[in-house]
């Protein structure tokens, strides 16, 4: 009987262990980052980015986001900031900010949750060119 309860210990151990690595692979899966089509070319943190389709992820950190292009595969790291907010409609999307043919990525809205990351912007606008603008613009993009 000691025997029966060891080798039922021992596969319900095994069992529990398995589904926690099954378990920790699913999750490592599903970080997948939100693919966006931007038909315009924008700037992250000063970078300029081309027209083209992305991978958008923040999977190194809560403060980095990746920009990869889907077709060349060229990836690019930014600053963010993680942010919660209640009233974000739990899509992927991608805020922008500018005037005219100018946008810098302002925020990454993650889909199925209520929260986005704000970008760092260290080459931050001159006021010249904040006060030229007369009618500054935000254009928001949602995943496919």
């Amino acid at each position: 009987m000691k025997r029966a309860t060891s080798i039922m210990a021992g596969l319900l151990l095994a069992v529990l262990i398995a589904g926690g690595a099954s378990e920790a692979r699913l999750n490592a899966q599903s970080v997948s980052g939100e693919i966006f089509t931007v038909p315009f070319a924008f700037t992250a943190d000063g970078h300029e980015v081309q027209p083209g389709t992305y991978e958008i992820r923040r999977d190194a950190s809560p403060f980095l986001l990746s920009i990869q292009n889907v077709k060349t595969g060229e990836k690019q790291l930014f600053g963010v900031r993680p942010e919660v907010r209640s009233d974000v409609l739990g899509k992927g999307l991608l805020v922008f900010q500018g005037c005219g043919d100018r946008k810098e990525l302002s925020e990454f809205h993650i889909r199925g949750t209520n929260s986005y990351s704000e970008t760092v912007n260290t080459g931050r606008k001159r006021n010249v060119e904040v006060e030229s603008c007369s009618r500054p613009e935000t254009v928001a993009l949602a995943s496919r």
